[in-house]
């Protein structure tokens, strides 16, 4: 999913390989950058952080700490698998980062969002990987390397129409939205918790209710996402198909809303993009 974007030859300053062996040492300066989800490189001041973890065989062996310039110098056997993770985030109380113990699985460790906040997904979250294996065409460890670190955060919206038409305004009405997890791990995989949105909502001038954004992680790989709409605790809509019949997801910054016709059974859900959703309002 992540790639190297670009190679800048003849770096200079590189310190000298850990490893006892030499001969079986590489050597990158690897330089990330932030990307919106089409890969364009873009700044996010809400990021504070960008930290490094290096994997080899799939197994946690340091941190790597950053130089002045937003570089990270990484030495690696050359002979061995390794990835170099890397994440951006805002600050340690809008998402639970700890470093993995040593040999810990680049399958298990993982960044967490905070039940305290609401498991949401915060602001300038980010994840870029660079991936090493051995060959006998490899980039010269002379080079820096540029690697794109993507946005982990989705934001959702649900619009409910014609809700007082087939039930009245009277009443409690509920949103949820099911089937996102709390978990990204350092290889990327979504995993954890699955997590349940009660989403904050008011009615529009259109008598459409329509809830505040929702910002999550991508929905894990084969799940999907679950809109379930109650009046006064009673179940009256629940689905998690769009209208062609395929399950819906959220994708890295996706922005979306999900439209719910309630007069219309067994449609599934409309799903568009939430500036689209917006224009339309506008023209209609």
């Amino acid at each position: 999913m992540f790639k190297v974007l670009s190679l800048v030859l003849s770096i200079t300053g590189l310190t000298s390989c850990i490893y006892d062996n030499e001969a079986s040492c590489m050597q990158y300066a690897v330089k990330p950058f932030l990307a919106d989800n089409k890969g364009v490189q873009h700044s996010d001041t809400a990021v504070k952080s960008i930290r490094a973890y290096l994997f080899t065989g799939g197994k946690f062996e340091r941190e790597i700490t950053s130089e002045s310039s937003g570089r990270f110098i990484v030495s690696f056997n050359k002979r061995l698998k390794s990835s170099l993770a890397l994440l951006g985030y805002p600050s340690g109380d809008s998402l639970s980062v700890k470093n993995p113990e040593e040999g810990e699985s680049m399958d298990d460790a993982a960044a967490t969002l905070l039940p305290s906040t609401g498991n949401i997904s915060p602001e300038g979250f980010y994840y870029g990987c660079l991936n090493y294996t051995p060959s006998s065409s490899v980039v010269p460890s002379s080079e820096e390397i540029s690697v794109s670190m993507c946005t982990k955060r989705a934001t959702v919206h649900v619009v409910v129409e014609n809700l007082t038409e087939m039930y009245g305004s009277g009443g409690d009405y509920i949103i949820e939205l099911r089937g996102q997890r709390n978990e990204v791990a350092f290889n990327d995989t979504i995993m954890g918790d699955s997590i349940t949105y009660t989403l904050k909502a008011s009615f529009d001038n259109k008598d459409n209710l329509c809830s505040d954004a929702v910002y999550t992680l991508p929905t894990k790989n084969g799940e999907r996402i679950q809109v379930t709409i109650y009046r006064d605790d009673k179940l009256i809509w629940q689905s998690s198909k769009d209208s062609g019949g395929n399950g819906v997801a959220l994708s890295g910054g996706d922005n979306k809303a999900l439209l719910v016709n309630v007069e219309l059974r067994g449609t599934g859900i409309q799903v568009m993009s939430w500036s689209d959703y917006s224009v339309s309002t506008i023209i209609n």
